[in-house]
């Protein structure tokens, strides 16, 4: 038998006071539901899977692996209004990532229809109405990187570098799915 630790979640009406008092939360799926509204539900959600599914190979890795699928895109939100801005590479200094800094790492985008999808725009509207919350209201500039470790061979890298800075002032980290061997992520940050 495995014990698993339930991690301590907060319930959504409280995600920006523990934000704020913390400098974390963590929903479960229901709670993220909540905030998201309009209907979504886990099942719901579950829509997405198949873009995890068809995520191309990090080709930046440069410690060699292919332990790693990832895309990349980027958005301005500005309260309800969720804009993509054009593709560009994701790029951090040496001095917040000494593995893969100081390279223009270029991903192939995010999928149209998952961008199209309300649902996605609602998500990163939620984000960024949470960094709102702790910043004051304000137009952000957001990063996506729905990304897939393979653990098949071993112990999953989502962070081969070690502990980092991505450089961005906040990251919300959101589990699609979690299978043996893998786990599907998404990182957005503001």
């Amino acid at each position: 038998m495995t014990a698993t630790l339930a991690p301590p979640t907060v319930a959504p009406p409280d995600v920006d006071a523990a934000l704020l008092e913390r400098g974390h939360a963590v929903l479960d799926a229901a709670g993220l539901c909540a905030l998201l509204g309009d209907g979504a539900t886990p099942t719901t959600l579950n829509a997405w899977w198949p873009f995890w599914d068809r995520l191309p190979p990090d080709t930046h890795l440069r410690d060699g692996g292919r332990y790693r699928r990832r895309r990349h895109s980027c958005f301005t939100v500005d309260g309800d209004v969720v804009a993509v801005v054009p593709h560009r590479a994701h790029w951090q200094p040496v001095e917040y990532n000494a593995l893969h800094g100081g390279i223009e790492r270029w991903f192939e985008p995010i999928e149209p229809a998952l961008i199209d999808d309300p649902r996605w725009a609602r998500l990163l509207a939620v984000v960024a109405a949470r960094a709102s919350a702790l910043r004051g209201a304000q137009r952000w500039y957001v990063e996506a990187h729905p990304f897939r470790i393979d653990a098949s061979e071993g112990i999953g890298r989502p962070t081969p570098e070690g502990a980092h800075r991505d450089g961005v002032d906040l990251v919300a980290v959101i589990l699609v799915r979690r299978v043996r061997g893998a786990c599907c992520c998404s990182t957005t940050s503001a």
